[in-house]
């Protein structure tokens, strides 16, 4: 049970750092993999996607991995070392076996992978060398996955199915060098994105070494776009009431078809749900939640979940006047601080009333305070974050609309995920894709239906049937 008092004492306890006032944001709660200076975390396409899949391994299975950032460094020296020292092997015999590694494991100057049990030595690739914002931006991304790992042990007993003398030799020499232990952050995962990451990585997993090698940094990137674009459609406080059940359903293209004004992809999709407004508050909308997870002293969720918990306190006078005065002290610090700042050019909106008259009035009054008083370069900042990584595969832009779209190659790999490579009647496909958010209009799916003759996938019941069915296997 919350106390009044606790109310205000926690709000201060996290916006108020000494005497100044303190903006807070990610404070008491983390809900996107974002931070509010792009100086310091960024990422973008220039990464690739092989440095997330490294690190999420390395957090979610072995924390003491050490990536294998330079070949010579990090898995010639110390196979080497494990065969003379601790196999006793005779020269000739370890420059032989260092040969064969090298001509399997690095080719072309590249690092290959020959086994999902080397997926933890994926290093991180970074656009720029040495950037360290890149290096955090992609730890960040890998650390909001691992957020999604239930059970957290998941990963702790994969091993590769094709388990050989030679993989053995390689993975022991590597664990013994050690890495960095990591530290994780945990983030809000909305439950139902968290239970069918667990499952589809655990059927994933199960598939052949080869099929696992091509497409982890398929899957794991689908989930990491999925997962930010339905809590950014959930991050709103005026909606406070509505229970988090399951995704937002929204329209997608494929990559290969145009797109016109009218398209389903274009009116019930990205723009309608993640719109320009969802954007440009969603700084403030973060905002007013992380205070609101403050002030209940723990990381408790998204604006359903405060509000659920606000509830068993029951409303009353003291309640309400304590509220007021977290909005009163919000409103008074807040302007003042951006009158403070050098060379700020803010147009101040005019002062609201702050008395609310129930915890849902305090959720709107604090969320429209925080996205009000806020500076504009924060509603371009985390757009661009946003769009970033779903542009990478998910997002284009068409005639200047966002479009939701799958490519050819996530598009085979979601029509296996979603029928586990048994054979499914077409609708129930599409009624598979629904559940994880994502519709099809009339002419898109007469774009799958094409592309699946194409590869010769799909069969009729009968020449007179109409029930069309599909088998996809990796």
């Amino acid at each position: 049970m919350i106390t009044t008092d606790t109310f205000y004492s926690e709000f201060y306890k996290e916006t108020a750092k000494g005497k100044e006032f303190h903006d807070s944001f990610r404070s008491s709660v983390l809900v996107l993999p974002f931070t509010s200076n792009p100086s310091t975390s960024n990422y973008d396409r220039t990464c690739g996607l092989r440095g997330i899949t490294g690190e999420f391994f390395r957090r979610s299975k072995d924390k003491q991995a050490k990536a294998i950032e330079d070949f010579e460094k990090n898995a010639i020296i110390p196979v080497r070392s494990y065969l003379e020292n601790i196999k006793h092997m005779k020269e000739k015999q370890v420059d032989d076996f260092i040969d064969i590694m090298t001509d399997i494991m690095y080719t072309d100057g590249a690092l290959t992978i020959i086994n999902p049990s080397f997926l933890k030595f994926i290093p991180l690739s970074i656009g720029t060398p040495k950037s360290k914002k890149y290096e955090h931006g992609q730890k960040t991304l890998a650390e909001y996955l691992s957020s999604m790992l239930r059970p957290k042990d998941l990963l702790i007993n994969m091993l590769s199915k094709q388990t050989n003398l030679f993989n053995d030799i390689i993975i022991n020499s590597l664990n013994t060098t050690g890495g960095q232990v990591a530290t994780d952050n945990e983030y809000i995962i909305i439950p139902f994105i968290r239970e069918s990451f667990s499952e589809d990585l655990k059927w994933l997993l199960d598939r052949e070494d080869s099929v696992v090698i091509k497409y982890i940094h398929v899957f794991l990137h689908f989930y990491l776009c999925y997962s930010i674009y339905q809590t950014i459609a959930y991050l709103d406080p005026r909606k406070y009431a509505n229970a988090v059940t399951g995704p937002v359903k929204m329209y997608y293209i494929l990559s290969s078809e145009h797109s016109s004004e009218s398209r389903d992809a274009v009116v019930n999709g990205w723009n309608k749900y993640v719109n320009k407004e969802a954007e440009e508050k969603l700084f403030g909308r973060i905002q007013a939640l992380d205070i609101i997870n403050g002030m209940l002293g723990g990381n408790i969720g998204l604006y359903n979940d405060v509000y659920n918990e606000l509830q068993k306190t029951e409303f009353s006078e003291d309640v309400k006047i304590k509220l007021e005065e977290v909005l009163a002290a919000y409103q008074k610090d807040k302007r003042a601080q951006l009158k403070s700042r050098e060379n700020a050019k803010f147009q101040f909106p005019d002062e609201i009333n702050t008395e609310v008259n129930s915890y849902g009035d305090f959720i709107e009054t604090l969320a429209i305070l925080c996205t009000t008083l806020q500076s504009k370069e924060y509603e371009s900042k985390l757009k661009i974050r946003i769009n970033n990584i779903m542009k990478i595969r998910l997002l284009s832009t068409r005639r200047g609309r966002e479009v939701l779209n799958l490519d050819d190659e996530m598009l085979f790999f979601l029509m296996a995920m979603i029928s586990k490579g048994e054979r499914m009647k077409l609708e129930d496909l599409y009624t598979g894709f629904s559940n994880y958010g994502i519709l099809f209009d009339f002419e898109t799916k007469n774009a799958i239906e094409s592309y699946l003759m194409k590869l010769n996938l799909l069969e009729r019941k009968s020449d007179s049937g109409e029930a069309q069915y599909v088998t996809i296997v990796l």
